[in-house]
């Protein structure tokens, strides 16, 4: 399972293997994340059930992203939808305003990367994040056999942020969250790279392709910058998943004697 992938999925991972709570690990073939569903074909959708085992897709995007891209759901497959920003908060950029919020973006005070770090917080205090956040975890609860998938665009921020939850209900440690949010896949590294590159030629500014950089790549400052919106509303992360989602005792020790081995 550690090496399976789907060739048109982004950033596909499977987070099985992690250091988790009491000296166990994250077991394979339970919990995996990645970019969203789109472009992928019929032996794709089939490789993603019958391989992975995916049995619940959980989609994360903005209501125009998924007007703009909506997910092919195997056939079998249970899908739910707990979007985690609206529209107007989409780091992903939708394809009518792309360029136009790239320049928008560039000008805010602190660049890209500090525009970033806002969504992140934002990811972990609104009312509409908690609640996506709440529904991940309430599903996986849910979720006796098989393989849960969640997922957004690229499968980096809200994703990310997501895992990183989902992470630290089962006790793994937040170094190991950083470390597992920063390990992107090489074959998304070189794409979001040429990627880049276009874009600073077509504009005829290195600012915009550093910009776009930022936004694409997973950035240890961008989840440290959730981690610290936990602590600084909650003390920290266990006490945001008791205060702010509301999992008690006995859902996050379900958790842990569900997906650790």
């Amino acid at each position: 399972m550690a090496n399976k992938k789907v060739k048109h999925i982004a950033n596909m991972r499977d987070l099985g293997g992690i250091s988790a709570a009491d000296g166990k690990v994250i077991a394979f073939g339970r919990l995996v994340r990645g970019g969203h569903l789109h472009k992928i074909k019929t032996k794709d959708a089939i490789h993603l059930k019958e391989v992975m085992g995916v049995a619940h897709i959980i989609d994360l995007r903005s209501p125009s992203e998924l007007d703009e891209k909506p997910d092919i759901v195997p056939e079998g497959v249970k899908y739910s939808y707990f979007p985690s920003l609206t529209n107007e908060q989409n780091p992903s950029i939708n394809k009518k305003n792309r360029t136009s919020e790239l320049k928008r973006i560039m000008k805010t005070e602190g660049g890209a990367m500090a525009y970033l770090s806002d969504i992140y917080r934002l990811l972990i205090s609104q009312e509409l994040s908690i609640e996506s956040h709440r529904n991940v975890l309430l599903s996986l609860l849910e979720q006796e056999e098989g393989a849960t998938y969640w997922h957004c665009t690229q499968g980096k921020d809200r994703t990310g942020v997501a895992a990183a939850v989902i992470l630290m209900a089962l006790g793994v440690s937040r170094e190991d969250i950083i470390r597992e949010y920063t390990n992107e896949k090489r074959s998304l590294i070189v794409r979001n790279g040429i990627l880049t590159t276009l874009v600073g030629i077509v504009l005829f500014n290195h600012k915009a392709k550093t910009s776009l950089s930022v936004l694409m790549n997973a950035k240890r400052p961008c989840i440290e910058a959730a981690f610290e919106e936990m602590d600084r509303k909650y003390g920290d992360g266990e006490r945001y998943i008791r205060e702010a989602l509301g999992i008690t005792d006995e859902q996050i020790a379900k958790l842990r004697s569900m997906y650790l081995v």
